[in-house]
């Protein structure tokens, strides 16, 4: 059983604190797959020329990642700057560097289509040949839309199995995330799944939905969370686990990941 993640990666760096941590959606989801028994997982993303290239790709190496599928553009490496307040982070700023305009190389098809998943994300590239990918009839198809439920990039969700959404700010809004997700279901014949935070999860298969309890945790820092979660679905999904045992095997796996400072490494 094998996973592969597409697109962002960058450094998050901690500004009160002065640490350095890789993360990425993208990259999280390969680092938290590889955690998981029975699964391979992949990487294939850009970092710069500059340190924070080299301490991605060491990170990465440290966490037993293959770094052949990564390439290095001239230019600086993705950095976001995070402060944590009261266990939940902000971010202050980002800095695009080599990510802005990367494209996935049409050579790396054929990797691809040799994994059992293939994930992307709303803010990484690849998604431009979601379309192909689903031609050659190979692997499952999820993308993390996070926040952006009304982006163009959901034009996308025909082709996919697996569609995840971060929906706390609909709550906050006072919108019901039931009525979005059903909508959204409407939109794909895959699963549409929505994280709620401290509220837990809704996941939608066009017939049925399903609803997810959050595992109550002292939270250091929610960096991650979403990407551990989306990570131990998948994964379970793959082992043959039902969608509701996957949504709470999600919400074990994102706990985990709430009780440390940053996404994974730093080591």
């Amino acid at each position: 059983m094998s996973l592969l993640a597409i697109g962002d990666n960058c450094v998050d760096f901690y500004r009160e604190l002065n640490l350095s941590f890789p993360g990425g959606n993208a990259l999280n989801v390969a680092v938290y797959s590889s955690r998981t028994l029975g699964i391979q997982s992949g990487y294939v993303g850009v970092v710069g020329t500059d340190e924070r290239g080299d301490f991605i790709l060491d990170q990465m190496r440290r966490k037993g990642l293959r770094t052949e599928h990564v390439r290095r553009l001239t230019g600086e490496t993705a950095i976001t700057t995070i402060s944590v307040r009261d266990g939940d982070r902000f971010f202050d700023e980002y800095i695009e560097g080599v990510q802005q305009g990367a494209v996935f190389p049409r050579q790396e098809l054929d990797y691809a289509s040799g994994f059992d998943v293939v994930h992307y994300t709303v803010w990484g590239f690849g998604r431009e040949h979601v379309q192909e990918m689903r031609g050659r009839g190979g692997p499952l198809l999820s993308c993390d839309f996070s926040s952006e439920i009304y982006s163009p990039a959901t034009e996308i969700m025909p082709y996919l199995d697996y569609s995840f959404f971060s929906g706390s700010h609909l709550l906050e809004g006072g919108e019901d995330p039931r009525s979005v997700v059903e909508a959204l279901g409407g939109r794909t014949r895959g699963v549409v799944v929505m994280t709620l935070g401290e509220h837990g999860s809704l996941a939608f298969d066009g017939g049925r939905m399903y609803v997810g309890d959050a595992v109550p945790v002292e939270v250091v820092d929610t960096l991650g969370a979403g990407d551990a979660f989306i990570a131990s679905f998948l994964c379970s999904r793959l082992k043959g686990m039902d969608i509701q045992r996957s949504l709470a095997e999600g919400h074990v796996a994102a706990s985990e990941i709430c009780g440390r400072l940053g996404a994974w490494g730093g080591d």
